[in-house]
């Protein structure tokens, strides 16, 4: 797909092992409150899917300007200092509503951070957090990529290395309507929020928001995810791509990134319960009956397919890291992980609901008064679906694999190692026709954790695709990432880099003093599936490069 000559980088990450904090395990609970939700429905027949590869011709009725400035300034929004915020914070952040619809009240909250380091010359990037239903601003923000995290105080906040705007000028969106800050003054509103009515009221955001920040306007623009955003982030980008066709907008969208995704829900469930089973956390027995009477087929189920996936429990223990400690309340109340593992607070997601729910956070924020913030929200009526993992059980490596497998793409490259410039094997790759990569990159688990996968390994991948050039020839690598003065050279080698403009994804391999030896886990590519499989396609021309080689073996992939 050309549009003036560009090309629209396609990214869908699956960050497998601990690739996302404590905060997600709301996220978690949302995501399986949907899937069972959905599973329940189909006593009802079948449900059809809601394809997005031929965008509805009511998206040429969208507003392409902002005709009259909405409500809200630049001004009025910018943060002049957070509560209990570490000292020489070295870049401007705002927040602050913006109107999605007058006529029914409904208006989105945004946290924007600029980057430190020239930020007129980085690019704009638009983060979504899933659920469906969770916050941006607590999971997103405060637990994952943005500049601060949440001490155990609840009150005060510490800054995060490795966050996202050290590269990029970032936006945190709590979306839909009824999330986190984020309202609607039609209360029924809520129950019926569904994808098109989200991406649609993204995107007028995103119109709204650049008329009180008119320098972004042209600037090269990314939409970033995880979980159920791998819906949210390919819906709005179609709207986007299809007003773009159509000469309807000129927001510079440069690419999508997607991290662990829920590609199918029925595949999802059967690959979380052989994951499961596969880490001794399943019997074989239980295993046994399970496979005998589930069809995963996304018909309705029978009793006895209900009856062997509840006769086992997986106990207390981190579906995104089942190794991982956990978050345990001592009797007077206090909360305390379960084991010591550096760098890493599985109660972080209680330190945040104390912070934002605080009066002179949600005054200092510009929030609207008595207003109580919970991470997520979950209504029965939302639609769809998504999620992923290694030593998480939520979305396994086995769920991807199934996912990727209904593709029915030809392999150009059958599966093979690819090598570190320390010549280790860094993971394994294979490609498909069409452009498609699925590649693997070791990592140590307690480091996944320790840091947030996104803020380490997403950064760079944003670095690379505002360095990149439109097209890159096969064998030339990709430049370097280089860490900002606030962010040290690492101690763990960067293994490998793909061109994000070249239909681009960072995969990097790394070590960190503190990890767990028997832990590991992987990074993986993978291609949307049927979703946003019309923005994989639009980058089918595009190459894809990892820079190692050992023993002669072949360079790049």
């Amino acid at each position: 797909m050309r549009n003036n000559n560009s090309y629209l980088a396609v990214a869908l990450v699956i960050l497998l092992g601990a690739s996302v904090t404590h905060a997600t395990f709301l996220q978690h609970d949302a995501l399986k409150s949907f899937l069972k939700s959905r599973a329940q429905t189909l006593a009802n027949g079948p449900v059809e899917a809601d394809t997005w590869a031929d965008p509805d011709s009511s998206f040429s009725n969208l507003p392409t300007s902002c005709k009259s400035p909405p409500p809200g300034t630049r001004e009025a929004d910018k943060i002049a200092a957070l509560p209990g915020q570490p000292p020489r914070v070295n870049f401007d952040q705002y927040s602050g509503y913006v109107t999605v619809s007058e006529q029914h009240g409904r208006a989105l909250f945004y946290y924007f951070v600029e980057s430190p380091y020239q930020a007129s010359s980085k690019p704009l990037v638009l983060w979504l957090n899933g659920g469906p239903g969770c916050s941006s601003l607590g999971a997103g923000a405060m637990a994952e990529l943005g500049p601060f995290r949440v001490n155990s105080d609840g009150k005060t906040l510490s800054r995060n290395r490795h966050a996202w705007n050290n590269v990029a000028n970032v936006i945190f969106l709590e979306s839909p309507a009824g999330v986190g800050f984020s309202y609607s003054n039609t209360s029924s509103e809520n129950t019926v929020s569904g994808d098109r009515r989200t991406a649609v009221d993204a995107y007028i955001f995103l119109l709204n928001w650049l008329e009180r920040f008119p320098e972004y306007k042209g600037r090269d623009f990314f939409i970033a995810g995880e979980s159920y955003s791998g819906h949210y982030v390919p819906q709005l980008a179609t709207v986007i791509v299809f007003l773009r066709k159509l000469g309807l907008t000129s927001m510079n969208l440069k690419g999508i990134f997607v991290g662990n995704p829920l590609l199918d829900d029925f595949k999802n469930d059967k690959g979380s319960l052989e994951f499961l089973w596969n880490h001794g956390v399943m019997s074989d027995e239980v295993w046994g009956q399970i496979i005998a009477h589930c069809s995963f087929s996304g018909q309705l189920e029978g009793k006895e397919c209900s009856v062997a996936k509840d006769s086992f429990s997986a106990g207390d223990i981190d579906p995104y890291n089942i190794y991982a400690p956990i978050c345990l309340q001592a009797k007077d109340g206090s909360l305390h992980s379960s084991s010591y593992l550096p760098g890493y607070d599985p109660c972080i997601s209680s330190y945040i609901q104390d912070y934002l729910n605080r009066p002179e956070v949600q005054t200092a924020m510009h929030v609207r008064t008595k207003t109580d913030w919970s991470e997520c929200n979950y209504y029965d009526i939302m639609a769809s679906s998504m999620f992923s993992g290694d030593m998480d059980d939520v979305c396994p490596i086995t769920a991807t694999r199934y996912s990727v497998k209904d593709l029915n793409l030809a392999v150009t490259k059958p599966w093979r190692p690819w090598y570190t410039p320390e010549r280790e094997v860094g993971g394994y790759v294979q490609q498909y026709k069409g452009g498609f990569t699925f590649a693997s990159a070791a990592a140590p688990s307690s480091f996944w954790r320790a840091v947030a996968a996104p803020s380490t390994q997403l950064a760079n991948v944003v670095l690379l695709a505002a360095r990149c050039r439109r097209r890159c020839p096969r064998r030339e690598p990709p430049p370097s990432p280089r860490f900002p003065p606030l962010l040290p050279s690492p101690p763990w080698p960067a293994a490998a880099a793909l061109s994000v403009s070249c239909c681009a994804i960072l995969a990097a391999r790394h070590r960190h003093p503190h990890s767990v030896p028997p832990l590991t886990s992987s990074a993986r590519l993978s291609s949307p599936s049927s979703l946003p499989y019309m923005l994989f396609a639009a980058a089918a021309e595009a190459h894809e490069h990892i820079d190692g080689t050992r023993n002669g073996g072949e360079k790049g992939i």
